[in-house]
């Protein structure tokens, strides 16, 4: 007589899904609001399905098996199907929804780029809501797997199998510092800047290529002063003689609120290619994909130059 196939449901899977991704089976129930029992259970039910313990606990929590590791791909492409499946059933309304959009930017991409967004999606959809949080790379992907933030802006790539990227715009970087730095020329040679103290911004914030060029450049000399975001970036260099390295529409926002002035970097930097990252789907979801349409187009006014070769030196000058 033939074994019967073990029968499980979603919210198995789901339990399954997110104590892999946490290793933790408490933070895996306050994620799902269920119990910590529940979260045992489903584990449970799982391990004789599998026939095998799926996790094993040490120090740092729970390490997941080689089936465990083997599985959940599988898994989370099961739940974005079926996720895609509910959300399908329902055509999307943007005029009548209630909907929350989460993303997740940087405070430098709230400065610049949020008021462009934040029209459009009120223009189109009155009744959303708009929930923003500041942009962690190490979390960007998880997040959004988890379905905790719909889409978000940032400068590095991220798996093609998890996100889809749609380019915004390169954005070149310059020296700022203040207007009355007393040897900071409007092109200071390489030397000259490596004589310098620069200010380092976190890294979290996506930037990682300008920080490692820096730190090349002083020798790996520790930056005098080391700040979590841009927002008083501007404040800082006007009250002391470092320098930093910023977003040209960075640069040219400190011009006009405090006494800063622009330079020309003297070594070649890659420009910030700025995406917008959303899931990847088996099938896609209709409001994130109207999200992904209406900032694309919104951002088409930003008045930057889209593409690199477009930009000449009076943008850095001027």
């Amino acid at each position: 007589m033939a074994t019967p196939t073990p029968k499980y449901d979603m919210n198995l899977m789901r339990s399954f899904v997110v104590v892999y991704e946490t290793r933790s089976v408490t933070e895996a129930a306050n994620i799902l609001f269920v119990s910590q029992p529940s979260v045992s259970y489903a584990l449970a039910k799982l391990r004789k399905i599998f026939a095998d313990p799926l996790f094993l606990r040490n120090r740092a929590g729970l390490e997941p098996t080689a089936v465990a590791e083997a599985v959940y791909p599988q898994m989370v492409e099961a739940i974005r199907m079926m996720d895609s499946v509910v959300q399908n059933a329902t055509e999307f309304d943007a005029g009548q929804t209630t909907r929350t959009f989460r993303l997740m930017m940087t405070d430098l991409a709230l400065m610049a780029l949020f008021s462009y967004i934040v029209q459009a999606i009120e223009n189109l959809a009155p009744q959303a809501r708009i929930e923003v949080t500041l942009l962690d790379v190490a979390q960007l992907e998880d997040r959004l797997r988890r379905n905790e933030i719909d889409a978000a802006i940032a400068v590095p790539t991220f798996s093609p199998d998890t996100v889809v990227r749609d380019h915004l715009m390169d954005m070149p970087y310059v020296g700022v510092c203040s207007t009355s730095h007393p040897r900071l020329s409007a092109a200071p040679s390489r030397e000259a800047l490596a004589e310098e103290q620069r200010i380092h911004v976190s890294e979290a914030l996506g930037h990682q290529h300008v920080e490692q060029a820096l730190a090349e450049l002083h020798g790996h000399r520790d930056p005098a002063i080391s700040l979590p975001s841009y927002s008083v970036l501007d404040e800082t260099l006007a009250a002391t003689e470092n320098y930093g390295v910023v977003p040209l529409f960075l640069g040219d926002m400190f011009i006009k609120r405090s006494p800063v002035r622009k330079f020309i970097l003297p070594f070649h930097l890659e420009p910030g290619h700025v995406g917008l990252h959303t899931l990847r789907r088996v099938a896609p979801s209709p409001p994130v994909e109207w999200l992904r349409h209406v900032i694309t187009d919104a951002l088409t006014a930003y008045p930057y130059p889209r593409a690199f070769e477009d930009y000449d030196d009076t943008w850095f000058t001027s």
